[in-house]
């Protein structure tokens, strides 16, 4: 009886212990491996661009990105590993517990986080192409604009690091009636470094279909289903035949993509592990229909992009863009793109914080009917909020004050693009104002971004 009982308890332990590996490897495929996976991808494409994109030294975009993002690693993150190779072929190789990704460097296009099969679109670096991003230009030729005495404070307060967040201001750059009124920046970043803009490539690639349909080579009704069916019909088929572009731009898609950021989801899965980044979002079908919900979604903005991308009717995309939109602001920008070839209409443009004005000052102009570049109909529309966000925060691209949900105070009218922790291109139009302010920061509090724009306001509002 007692072997008998003994032999019994011998089968429980060993089924306990097949279901508690079978529970680890499990865990290791849904999140220990994702994690990795997205640490290694984060890394390899940020120090890549942080270095070959911007001119900052490695130390820097470590410390004050990678270090900053992937704080989730705890113990972990002294063993993420990093090969920086400067010379024909510019790459940066990261390895973290058996995970490794490479990220290149492509001249024009920036840097490109290759596919997890190691395959990319994006050819190497030929001798001459690379933008000599950190040269003068139009809007880089005047000197520093330090704050006067009477701004001097706000400066302070946007620069100063509280003791218990991490702020870390690069940037910060104000144009009052198209002027540039003052600067500041955190070394070693200055006038001509270009920064990553993050999420406001989303405004920006608003912005550049506009410039399509106003030339009649794209539509807002335009059917993502229609496009998509050219090229794929299998995943044409999980697409609402209603969706149009203009849900798109609206965030009103209804795909069933969640804009979360742990290891495995939706956004981290597209950014760092998907070489076609268009395909994440219409891949998961819809939780909704079109039109009647506002989700925010990074997967909607680069389904979008890759529909700009054909309507250039195979003009290279940076060509579009130098002759397009750089050159009539006189920019320097660096669009990268996906290792498919598609501009990653998400996340990855980078200019420097001037220019990040001067496109804010577009949008001013384009408020007032000023600009022949982009129509004062587009602009209004992109700044009226729908009636499918609740908070009438979000237009066409760009984040609303309507309802001032976010920023309370401040005018209803301010409009701005906002990116990951801390990025803002904002806009007042009655006070002429165009703000920007850079720099990653350590969760949204952290930026003291609410108090430099209610700052300048007071200054302007008594000062004029």
């Amino acid at each position: 009886m007692e072997e008998t009982r003994s032999k019994t308890v011998l089968v429980a332990v060993g089924l306990v212990l097949s279901l508690a590996l079978l529970l680890v490897v499990g865990l290791s495929q849904r999140v220990i491996r994702p994690a990795l996976d997205v640490a290694t991808g984060y890394s390899a494409k940020q120090i890549c661009s942080g270095v070959f994109v911007a001119g900052l030294p490695v130390d820097f975009v470590i410390k004050n990105d990678v270090h900053l993002s992937m704080g989730m690693l705890g113990p972990l993150l002294p063993k993420l590993t990093f090969d920086v190779t400067d010379g024909a072929q510019r790459q940066v190789r990261s390895a973290l517990l058996g995970s490794e990704a490479v990220a290149i460097f492509g001249g024009p296009r920036g840097c490109t986080l290759l596919s997890p099969a190691g395959s990319t679109a994006i050819p190497a670096m030929a001798p001459g192409m690379a933008p000599d991003m950190r040269q003068s230009n139009p809007v880089g030729d005047a000197p520093v604009y330090s704050p006067g005495p009477v701004l001097a404070e706000v400066f302070d307060a946007a620069f100063a690091e509280p003791a218990d967040r991490q702020r870390r201001t690069l940037a910060v750059v104000v144009l009052h009636r198209g002027e540039l009124l003052a600067e500041r920046y955190a070394e070693p970043v200055d006038e001509v470094t270009p920064l990553q803009g993050w999420s406001m490539n989303k405004s920006l690639m608003a912005t550049w279909i506009g410039l399509q349909i106003s030339r009649g080579q794209m539509t807002l009704e335009d059917s993502v289903a229609g496009s998509i069916a050219a090229v794929d019909p299998a995943l044409a088929a999980k697409v609402d035949p209603q969706l149009n572009l203009g849900h798109l731009l609206h965030m009103e898609s209804g795909f069933d993509f969640e804009e979360t950021y742990f290891p495995g989801d939706d956004a981290t899965r597209m950014l760092y592990r998907s070489p076609a980044m268009w395909r994440v979002a219409p891949g998961n079908g819809h939780a909704h229909a079109p039109g009647d919900y506002f989700s925010y979604s990074s997967g909607d903005t680069n389904l979008a992009a890759w529909m700009w991308t054909r309507s250039l009717a195979g003009v290279d995309y940076q060509q579009w863009l130098l002759e397009s939109f750089a050159q009539p602001l006189g920019l320097r920008l660096v669009s990268e793109a996906d290792a498919s070839g598609i501009q990653v209409g998400s996340s990855y443009t980078y200019m420097s914080a001037r220019d990040w004005a001067r496109v804010g000052q577009l949008w001013l102009d384009a408020w007032h009917g000023r600009t022949s570049l982009l129509s004062k109909e587009w602009m209004w529309a992109s700044v009226t909020p729908r009636t499918a966000n609740s908070h009438g925060n979000y237009g066409r691209g760009l984040w609303l004050n309507t309802q001032q949900y976010d920023f309370p105070g401040l005018p209803q009218n301010m409009f701005y693009a906002s990116g990951h922790n801390g990025q803002y291109v904002a806009v007042f139009p009655e006070q002429e104002l165009v703000v920007v302010r850079l720099g990653l920061s350590a969760g949204q509090k952290a930026t003291g971004v609410g108090p430099l724009f209610s700052g300048l306001l007071d200054v302007f509002q008594n000062n004029q």
